[in-house]
């Protein structure tokens, strides 16, 4: 299972790291589930909106998506304990993100993959709690 985040989605879709383009291929040739929580799928929209080319990057994301790309759900039980997380990461004087929560509570299923692991060293500060 691969989740992919916002920076890791633009990467991939403008070629900015071909390496990341070519795992992302062969990854979804050999059938592993590559997916994107839908809090990425926001800020995808979101920058999409605000982008100089609004009409090109739209395309490019429904290419995207026309992947088999999984959608995975921010559910009521995600952002409650989302918001658990982020505020004792506050507490304990290492803050993230809204989103950057978000990201980690929204791939929950698969916290423990390697890939999840290597991703963000803010899901690395969740593990520690």
């Amino acid at each position: 299972m691969i989740c992919l985040d916002t920076n890791a989605v633009i990467a991939a879709v403008n070629q900015r790291k071909p390496s990341m383009r070519r795992r992302l291929e062969q990854a979804l040739v050999d059938r592993v589930t590559v997916g994107i929580p839908t809090v990425v799928l926001y800020e995808m929209r979101y920058g999409i909106r605000k982008s100089m080319r609004p009409q090109a990057n739209t395309e490019v994301l429904a290419n995207f998506l026309a992947l088999d790309v999984t959608l995975w759900p921010f559910e009521s039980e995600d952002a409650e304990e989302a918001g658990d997380i982020r505020a004792a990461l506050e507490r304990a004087g290492t803050p993230i993100g809204p989103y950057d929560i978000a990201r980690i509570n929204g791939v929950r299923p698969s916290l423990d993959s390697p890939t999840n692991r290597r991703r963000s060293s803010n899901l690395s500060r969740a593990y520690h709690l």
